[in-house]
Order: C-alpha cells, then structure tokens, then sequence
C-alpha cells in the first residue's frame, strides 16, 4: 500500500510540476520508472503490457490494410497500429482474419483490438465498444459504363433492374440496402472479386467507400464511371475493443486525442489517402499477392 501511495504521488508530482513533458513524445525517467513499477490490472492494455506484445485484428481493403512488396501489411492502419504499440512499448502481431469474422474473432479474444478502418455502427455498438474517431469515410457509388448507360442520379439506381455489389458485412453493403432498396444486392468476400464483377458487368454498380472509388476510377476509366458524387452514410472510423473494460477505452481515446491534435494522424491519413507516394510498396507478384489475400481468408475459430 505505502509503495503504491508513493507511486501515486510520483506520478501526480510529476504531472504538476513538469506540464512541458506531457506535451512531448518521450517519457521521462521518473515517468519510465512509475509506468514500470506501477502494479497491473486485468485489462487489455495491462494484458498487452504483461505479454510484451500486442494483437491487433486487421482485414484487407485498399489504402487501410494492403499486401505490401515484400510480404508485410502495409496501409494508414497498420501505421496506426504500429504506431499504438510503440507508445505501449511492446512488440505487435497482425491476426489476418476474414472481415466476416473480424468482430466474432475479437468479441473470443483471438486479439486485443481491432484496427482496419472499421466504421461505427449501431449494430456493431451492440457488440463492441468504439473509441473517439480518428477518421472517417463515405459510400460512393462506382458503375460500369456499357451497362449502366442513362442512368445519371440516385433514383435511376434504385431500380429492381439494377444488381449492386458490395463487400460482405460493410458499411457500403449497409448504404446499398438503405439508399437502393428495390436494387438486388450480390455480396462478395474480397475487393478483386467485386471489381472484378463490376468490370465484367455481372453487376451493374459497385458500393465502395469513396477511396476506393478513385483509385478503381483512375485505373478503369475506360470502363467505369462515377454517375454522380453523392456520398452516403458517412461514417466514423474507431478503434474496436470489448465490453467492459473503461480502463483500456479511456487510455486509447486519450491516445487518438494526442496523436490527433499533434497532427500525426493526419499526416499519416494525407500519405495513404491523397497521395500514391506508396504505390511501389504495394505487392504486384501474383505469388505473393496470392498468399497474403489467402492469409485473411481462414476462419479464425
């Protein structure tokens, strides 16, 4: 007791009489020492720390988790991640898991947290617990001009004539049954084989997030289109952890609100998204390519 007394006031001196070191990067000694000795609780982040590594859920989707060049995954969230364990100090694992059962994986403890772009959602919020946002995305609508021709505006869309595709289980999956009601919707389980679909007309457009939509639209301009720039459901991308642990919410949102504020996030967010500096990191190999896509795809159970 009289040594966790002591700790505390360590800490809190600490706190009150060094402001400037809380607004920097590096830890001090003193702050080094009290993190080291400070006595462990049962949730995740003491869990992480006791293990000395870090898990962390990821599915592919282009720029969030990509098959880098040399077999590793690149991509915003896994800098994200990377990024989150450093400042934990210990080691990361990415569990690839299929997106179907990436909070089924997460709610039995196959990893800590999930970070891959996950947006927040009422239903998922029944399941899981969110952190603050550090980004966000919304759905456009992608579509292959020779069958989609005269079709101009969102009502044109909403068609019983019209087959959309989505990935399984995603927030666009959500806007196509929400904004295209009477459209028929074809699921599929990776991004290559919904644009694959979309190029071959076996459907008429493509819900994706709006990322996404440009970099299809910029390699594909012969054959797909953007009918019109209305986005939907915009959503905010969050952090994913389970129920019931306060501690672990409280030291992720005070985590994101750093490295928001610093501008990290948003640095790293500009780098992925607007830019295509990263393109040659990206794995082009048909081997390669083949074997981190058939990574994800095992049910993780």
């Amino acid at each position: 007791m009289k040594r966790t007394l002591a700790l505390a006031i360590t800490t809190v001196s600490l706190l009150l009489t060094a402001p400037s070191e809380g607004r920097g990067y590096e830890r001090s000694e003193a702050e080094e020492a009290a993190l080291h000795d400070w006595p462990m609780g049962h949730g995740v982040v003491d869990t992480i720390r006791r293990r000395g590594l870090l898990k962390v859920g990821m599915s592919l989707f282009e720029p969030w988790v990509m098959c880098g060049a040399n077999g590793e995954l690149i991509g915003y969230e896994v800098d994200v991640a990377r990024q989150l364990a450093d400042d934990i100090g210990v080691r990361i694992q990415f569990v690839r898991t299929d997106w179907y059962y990436i909070v089924p994986a997460l709610i039995e403890e196959e990893f800590d947290l999930v970070v891959s772009g996950m947006g927040i959602t009422p239903a998922r919020g029944l399941l899981v617990n969110f952190t603050i946002p550090y980004s966000e995305f919304g759905t456009a609508v992608v579509a292959n001009r020779s069958r989609t021709v005269g079709l101009a505006a969102p009502d044109d869309f909403d068609s019983a004539d019209v087959v959309f595709g989505a990935r399984a289980g995603t927030v666009p999956a959500q806007a196509v049954a929400e904004h295209f009601r009477k459209a028929t919707l074809r699921t599929f389980d990776s991004d290559a084989d919904l644009l694959g679909a979309l190029l071959a007309g076996e459907v008429h457009a493509a819900a994706v997030d709006q990322v996404k939509a440009s970099r299809w639209l910029g390699a594909n301009a012969d054959a797909l289109r953007r009918p019109f720039d209305e986005l939907f459901n915009r959503v905010p991308e969050a952090i994913a952890l389970r129920k019931g642990d306060a501690d672990a919410a409280n030291f992720l949102n005070g985590w994101i609100a750093h490295h928001r504020t610093s501008g990290w996030l948003a640095e790293r967010r500009a780098h992925w998204f607007d830019t295509r500096d990263w393109n040659d990191e990206v794995a082009v190999d048909p081997a390669t390519v083949a074997h981190c896509e058939a990574s994800f795809e095992a049910n993780p159970y």
